[in-house]
């Protein structure tokens, strides 16, 4: 009983002893990547001292709206037209990856895909065009679709709201060498200034359906300031040049 009391005694002792040095010495100190919430951190790992963002147990993927829709302006390429939606009003996204993959005739078999970046406003409904892909034309394309990852969401207030940009003097035209061309000025009616401006525009026929997409990059747009735009896309017979929709997106400086 002596020997088992003794035995006891000085486990406790190096029990104490292994303890007091893994606290000391051993035990890593407190970061915002060890999945514990310390050091002031709001949850695990985020909030407080870490530049990582708490997400609520309600945000909301970004989306893609509708169908993706797939042109063939030329032979050997493809434009690519999705629209795309961020419904947190909370939340934006100051980058996030897409990939979009073509399946062939059996709508199965993919037959080419194609990667992209781009960001979200938070309640932001943009479009993404790929405006000139290659692609083989011995490849059927029966449809496509898009899938969104890799998104770092911000709090809605870090990027702004969603730009203020107009659109004025509006002018479709048809070229002798069968080009429909859409030009006008886009005015920056924001408080702040922008950079990478994209202009998209969809192609409709005249019931409204898109026929084909482009788009155009301005470097930079000063706050009340106007520039001059122009996009370009190979005519087809079933374009309605009175149907031709715009939209714009940009970075904020």
């Amino acid at each position: 009983m002596k020997q088992i009391v003794y035995g006891i005694f000085y486990l406790a002792i190096l029990g104490i002893v292994v303890t007091g040095i893994y606290f000391l010495f051993l035990k890593p100190a407190p970061s915002c990547f060890d999945r514990i919430q310390n050091e002031g951190e709001q949850g695990v790992d985020c909030g407080g001292p870490c530049g990582k963002i708490c997400l609520p147990s309600s945000i909301q993927p970004i989306s893609v709206l509708g169908t993706v829709d797939v042109f063939s302006p030329l032979p050997d390429h493809v434009a690519i037209l999705a629209q795309l939606e961020n419904a947190n009003i909370d939340l934006a996204a100051s980058s996030f990856n897409y990939v979009v993959t073509l399946y062939g005739a059996d709508g199965s078999t993919p037959v080419a895909t194609f990667n992209g970046t781009s960001y979200a406003y938070a309640a932001e409904t943009k479009y993404v065009v790929l405006p000139n892909e290659f692609m083989s034309a011995t490849d059927t394309v029966s449809r496509a679709d898009l899938a969104v990852s890799n998104i770092q969401w911000v709090p809605a207030t870090e990027m702004g709201s969603e730009p203020q940009l107009a659109f004025t003097n509006i002018l479709d035209t048809i070229s002798p060498s069968g080009l429909v061309t859409v030009s006008g000025n886009i005015t920056d009616r924001d408080v702040s200034a922008f950079h990478n401006i994209i202009v998209v525009a969809i192609f409709n026929n005249a019931a409204g359906v898109p026929v084909g997409a482009s788009q155009t990059e301005l470097d930079s747009i000063a706050p009340n300031a106007t520039q001059i735009f122009s996009v370009s896309y190979p005519a087809s017979s079933t374009v309605d040049v009175s149907a031709t929709q715009l939209d714009a997106y940009a970075s904020r400086d």
